[in-house]
């Protein structure tokens, strides 16, 4: 399914009047640095010629930085051994040097800077042997007069400094303006070669059959290209691949066994490796990469949308798009402005893939595919799921709800890429949440302790949203009320939500009459225990309560024991304090507490306003 849209996707690029297939053999690459040589082959100068990108942080502040600019040269090699390139980019192998805090040198890993250089200095000398055009001949003496041991001082090197290492390169003459790559004679020769390889490859083709995608019968791949992956090797990583006799079939050996034609490979591989270099079409969570990607030719707009419900916005475009997904939250505008309002195409096919590397390979999670409105609907849903305060209307991102999975105190905690994958299907479908997710959040909130810098570390809007959402959500998919409103409900009856809002009163009046000035209150000892036995907690903290309230005003008195005793007579018609409770149950005991601790910070605070307006 993945590869059939991948080339679906690249028929749609090249069917649009704005695309322009590059010819077989030719793949474009990063280059940051341009190599300009004097005719006698010596380098003359090395410029920058990176180009200037306008980014914004996280605050939104304007920040520009450089980035590398696109040029089309022949397709690398993907050989992890020494293995030169047409017209060489890497600086190991054009320079046969490495680079360090004490400069430049020609020994590396048991002479591999020496053997890497040779073998570019005998690949290009061969090829480029009978061409005469200047910049052909400049490039053959380079390579012919270039002597790394020599070349460790050299001036046009030592002011890239630490940019040498990762940085790639291209050529041209010094005062000219046309690139190596762009050389006639260059260009009929190695085309020539493409083709001759092309006809042998046909020729020698072992394997004629019935290509699984386009079920024409054409050459079958024997070994499918790597892919740039993120996170993967860093000589690149197969979507298709067997090598050990246990994948062998029917007779069928390699990735002959995957029945994908020679062509079908090529389109494929390389429209992943563009979406992976794109970071319009592609975010990253922990190991877990998301590509994404509309079934049209420009689908700037789709994926603008999309990449919103992973991350604050990082640009104006993306701000005004987030406006508008607020506005639906607090129903200012419906769905169907939201999605006018966009100006995406609702009908359009909306493929999401989820991909890990696993060594040399990758490892496909899971792939989504849907109308991009039916999308757009999910998503708003699962955002109106996640609201817990209706006067805030702000987006609950995918990358808060993984940062909420995880302890504060974690060094480098990830989120397994199964749970991941569940929820963002959920919210893609509309269906219910793993129980993994609220089982993960209650136990992040029972387990985590507040600090004084943050007041909601162990319980914020994120995590209460993400365990309103799961539990409305499965009362409504099955045909129930939803239980959890955005605020206090003083009507809810169940003992688990009362238990909750019983123990925030307890905590609001501990607080109350010590001054705030505790080294630890009843949350950071019972909380958790109170989570999940209420009967063998509440009733001491109910006695712990009375002492407390010997310390506080007439009117805070009457105040809280009015709130406990109209909570204490629900629970009484309930048959009292629960024994224990259920992953569900903790859940709303949480959110009676969360809704209860609100407004008794107000209650306080009115108090305090009320004092102050007195003096």
């Amino acid at each position: 399914m993945l590869i059939k849209a991948l080339c679906d996707y690249a028929d749609k690029l090249e069917e649009s009047s704005g695309s322009k297939k590059l010819s077989e053999g030719w793949s474009e690459q990063d280059v940051h640095f341009q190599i300009r040589l004097t005719p006698d082959g010596d380098i003359a100068s090395i410029v920058d010629i990176r180009e200037e990108e306008k980014t914004y942080t996280r605050k939104g502040k304007e920040k520009i930085k450089l980035v590398p600019r696109k040029v089309v040269l022949p397709t690398r090699t993907q050989k992890s051994t020494i293995c030169s390139n047409f017209i060489e980019h890497r600086p190991f192998y054009i320079f046969g040097l490495s680079y360090d805090k004490n400069g430049f040198s020609a020994e590396f890993n048991n002479d591999r800077a020496r053997k890497s250089h040779k073998a570019f200095a005998k690949h290009e000398q061969e090829f480029f042997k009978g061409l005469t055009s200047e910049i052909c001949t400049a490039y053959r003496r380079f390579t012919e007069k270039w002597k790394p041991e020599d070349e460790t001082q050299n001036p046009a090197l030592l002011q890239l400094g630490n940019d040498y290492k990762k940085s790639y390169f291209c050529f041209s003459l010094a005062g000219g303006t046309e690139r190596l790559e762009e050389d006639e004679q260059f260009i009929a020769k190695y085309n020539a070669y493409i083709s001759e390889k092309n006809s042998e490859a046909d020729e020698n083709a072992s394997e004629i059959g019935i290509c699984g995608v386009t079920g024409e019968r054409l050459p079958i791949a024997r070994i499918h290209d790597k892919i740039k992956f993120p996170g993967g090797n860093t000589t690149g990583c197969v979507l298709v691949g067997m090598k050990k006799t246990a994948y062998h079939s029917y007779g069928k050996t390699l990735s002959y066994n995957s029945n994908i034609s020679e062509s079908v490979m090529k389109k494929y591989t390389s429209t992943l490796n563009d979406l992976l270099e794109n970071k319009k079409h592609h975010i990253m969570m922990d190991d877990l990469v998301i590509v994404y990607f509309a079934m049209k030719a420009n689908d700037s707009q789709e994926c603008n949308a999309f990449s919103l419900m992973y991350s604050p916005p990082v640009d104006e475009t993306q701000n005004m798009l987030s406006k508008t997904f607020e506005d639906a939250l607090s129903g200012i505008t419906t769905d169907e402005q939201v999605i006018k309002e966009l100006e995406v195409d609702e009908d359009v096919t909306f493929y999401v893939v989820g991909m890990t590397p696993n060594s040399s390979r990758i490892c496909q999670k899971f792939i989504y595919r849907d109308k991009f409105g039916s999308i757009i609907h999910n998503l708003i849903q699962h955002q109106r799921d996640m609201q817990i305060a209706p006067v805030i209307d702000k987006q609950i991102y995918f990358s808060s709800i993984k940062k909420e999975l995880i302890s504060p105190k974690a060094t480098n905690a990830k989120v397994p890429p199964p749970l991941m994958t569940s929820i963002m299907l959920s919210a893609f479908n509309g269906s219910n949440y793993p129980n993994e997710l609220l089982e993960t959040v209650v136990r992040r909130v029972k387990c985590d302790s507040d600090t004084d810098k943050s007041d909601y570390i162990k319980l914020n809007r994120v995590r209460a949203g993400i365990i309103k959402a799961c539990l409305n959500r499965k009362a409504r998919l099955s045909g129930k009320e939803e239980e959890i409103k955005m605020t206090l409900d003083v009507n809810n009856n169940d003992p688990a939500y009362l238990c909750g809002r019983l123990f925030a009163v307890y905590e609001a009046i501990q607080k109350l009459a010590s001054g705030g000035d505790l080294n630890r209150t009843i949350v950071d000892s019972y909380f958790a225990s109170a989570c999940k036995r209420p009967s063998g907690i509440l009733p001491t903290l109910s006695q712990l309560a009375q002492v407390h309230m010997r310390k506080l005003s007439t009117e805070m008195v009457n105040t809280y024991d009015s709130i406990i005793t109209n909570i204490m007579n629900k629970l009484n018609g309930n048959e009292g304090f629960p024994l224990t409770l259920d992953l569900d149950s903790q859940g709303k005991f949480v959110i009676g507490y969360y809704q209860q601790k609100d407004r008794c910070k107000y209650i306080n605070n009115f108090k305090d306003r009320k004092e102050e307006s007195h003096e």
